[in-house]
């Protein structure tokens, strides 16, 4: 009986012992799948566009005309780039204002304000690459191709237009802004 009694202990010892090893590992493995969130990012070189002294219906263009400034994306994702411009205003005095015109014209107290991509010559009214700048934000690049957009480190360089009103209050100091902004593609 003794022999019966020791055999079923070390048959219950060694069901004990065998899975242990199994139980007690040193370490696991856990596998996590994500993907990052697009960082939209864009840059100018260019801020500021002091003209000075103006007279009344002038152009004014940037130097050089069409790559004064320069467009980074500075992101890790594809982007399209839209852009939108503002009344000017008397910086003493908001109630005085030059309204920006819809079509890039100008007017009694109605600035037109325009762009040109450099290497862009099949936009604007007069096939000459320049785009009114509205107060109704609009494509800046790519333009009207759908699943065109700009890749992380690319440029495109742009210049300004502007034409003063045909008449104006003169001797104030006017301010606008434009906004370009991008949105991933």
């Amino acid at each position: 009986m003794k022999a019966v009694i020791t055999s079923i202990m070390i048959a219950i010892i060694l069901a004990l012992i065998f899975p242990l090893p199994a139980l007690a590992q040193e370490s696991g493995i856990i596998t996590i799948t994500m993907t990052g969130v697009n960082e939209i990012s864009i840059s100018l070189d260019k801020t500021q566009w002091p003209l000075g002294e103006v007279a009344a219906d002038t152009e004014c263009m940037t130097s050089p005309p069409i790559e004064w400034c320069t467009l980074t994306v500075e992101g890790n994702c594809n982007v399209k780039t839209r852009i939108v411009g503002d009344d000017a205003e008397w910086v003493d005095n908001a109630e005085y204002k030059w309204t920006l015109s819809n079509d890039g014209t100008n007017g009694e107290n109605v600035y037109g304000l325009q762009f040109r991509i450099s290497g862009d010559t099949t936009r604007g009214p007069l096939s000459d690459g320049y785009v009114p700048i509205t107060k109704t934000e609009s494509e800046f690049w790519p333009y009207g191709t759908t699943g065109s957009s700009l890749a992380p480190g690319n440029t495109k360089q742009f210049g300004l237009k502007l034409l003063t009103p045909t008449y104006f209050v003169g001797g104030r100091q006017m301010r606008t802004q434009i906004t370009i902004s991008a949105v991933a593609a």
